[in-house]
């Protein structure tokens, strides 16, 4: 831990090294040349010319992209892009490379943009802040070598960790404040279904429970194990959409029409309704995707997104 600290002090004392001299070596004319400097010599003053050379700036990192102006610099796109690509075949998963590289690029800008969100919002991550928050993923690591390690694993310099690291802190704070928003009750249906393959023997079924047969009979004959159940569930939460607009208009004791999906054909009943009742963990994990989903939509449509 001491080493990371001396490691951080040598980098900044290096660059306010480097700026002292620059400022103190060389004097510039009102025409943005080399000036002529004063030497003195004891008591007496010799003015010397000196040779002029043009220094050549620094050329700016390559970017990927800019999102409001704030850059993605190529090289930590193509790291991240190797980085899939390896966990991808540390998991034995094909993936196709172009998919990859839109997935890590779209990744990147919702973490600036979430970042610059932070920092609208008045965030402000210190020095001191992230120097703690380093010192404790260090830790957590298993120590500086583990870290080391880790690093070198997983193609970072310790530069373009810090670079990243500081705008993930940005962006999950802003993720954090998103998500916090979300009620965590909400109107919900408790509801069970029949789900059979054919539609001849759907509509049989239907035609049965409009002339009086009970819905139990079916949905407990078609799945033996749950009779069907559903459970309770919010709006935005069923990934067959067609059957949660279907349900909700329900009062309970009704059922819907015949609904085909990809999974079959469906009857699906009410059992209950609660126009405030506690979301369970996975449905509210589900709203605040949804809510996420929904700020970085809106934060794109609002943002200068350059593809370089």
């Amino acid at each position: 831990m001491k080493k990371l600290h001396r490691l951080l002090s040598s980098c900044i004392i290096l660059i306010f090294f480097i700026t002292g001299c620059n400022q103190t070596q060389s004097t510039l004319t009102p025409d943005n040349t080399i000036g002529t400097p004063e030497i003195t010599k004891g008591t007496e003053t010799v003015t010397g010319p000196i040779s002029t050379q043009t220094v050549e700036p620094t050329p700016p990192e390559p970017l990927v992209a800019s999102v409001n102006d704030e850059g993605i610099w190529l090289s930590d796109y193509e790291a991240d892009v190797q980085r899939y690509l390896d966990a991808a075949a540390n998991l034995v998963k094909e993936v196709d490379e172009n998919q990859a590289k839109e997935l890590v690029l779209d990744t990147m800008i919702e973490t600036i943009l979430l970042a610059q969100g932070a920092r609208e919002s008045g965030f402000v991550l210190d020095q001191e802040m992230f120097t703690k928050k380093m010192e404790q993923l260090i830790i957590d690591s298993g120590g500086e070598n583990q870290f080391q390690q880790w690093l070198n694993q997983n193609n970072y310099s310790q530069v373009s960790f810090e670079r990243i690291y500081r705008q993930q802190i940005e962006a999950v704070w802003m993720r954090d404040q998103i998500i916090s928003q979300v009620p965590t009750r909400a109107e919900q249906i408790r509801a069970r279904q029949v789900l059979v393959s054919s539609k001849a023997l759907a509509d049989s079924i239907f035609n049965e429970l409009e002339n009086g047969a009970e819905f139990d009979y079916y949905s407990w004959g078609y799945d033996q194990l749950s009779g069907g159940e559903l459970g309770w569930f919010p709006r935005d939460y069923l990934i067959l959409p067609e059957i949660e607009a279907a349900v909700f208009d329900l009062k309970p004791g009704e059922y819907t029409d015949v609904i085909q999906s990809t999974y079959g054909f469906h009857i699906v009943q009410v059992m209950e309704r609660d126009l405030d009742r506690n979301l369970t963990q996975d449905a509210l994990l589900q709203k605040q995707r949804i809510a996420l989903e929904s700020w970085l939509t809106e934060k794109k449509a609002n943002s200068t997104i350059i593809l370089k």
